[in-house]
């Protein structure tokens, strides 16, 4: 019995621990994995948005934009022409995927800010959500509120 206990604690810790990662990769200049310590150095932002319980809520996290930025995803930050086809997949623990378009994360197309967050009213999100949760102010469904992201991928929309 002690034996069992001990292994799922340590399942239980090296789950936790890989979940505190997110892969960034894709049609990037430089892919990189986004551990805590990095994330935590990054510009910090918050963001009121209704959650999924209906109430008003303000999330504080990194912009999707500034983590994309990192990896060199739109290069001299020109977004135009065939950079108009590529897209952001965001990936979960549970492999739930969603989709965002490139545009949607710039400035020069858009005042929506969408992070990737790790609080919610200044609590670290629930087990549910955490440690990563993308939200995006202003959606009508939450669908694309990916919670426990493990991996955000950059590619280009073929024909």
């Amino acid at each position: 019995m002690i034996k069992i206990l001990f292994a799922a604690i340590m399942v239980v810790t090296m789950m936790s621990a890989s979940a505190q990662t997110v892969n960034i990769s894709g049609d990037v200049g430089k892919p990189y994995t986004l551990t805590t310590a990095f994330y935590q150095r990054l510009k910090q932002v918050s963001v009121k948005a209704v959650g999924h319980d209906g109430k008003e809520h303000e999330y504080t996290g990194v912009k999707l934009a500034d983590i994309l930025s990192e990896a060199n995803a739109i290069p001299d930050n020109k977004l135009s022409g065939k950079m108009l086809a590529k897209y952001i997949l965001v990936k979960a623990a549970d492999n739930y995927q969603a989709v965002i378009a490139l545009p949607e994360i710039n400035e020069q197309f858009t005042d929506k800010v969408i992070i990737l967050a790790n609080k919610e009213d200044g609590k670290p999100l629930a087990a549910n959500a955490a440690p990563y949760q993308v939200i995006i102010p202003g959606e009508k469904k939450y669908g694309r509120w990916v919670r426990q992201v493990t991996a955000i991928s950059v590619l280009t929309a073929k024909e």
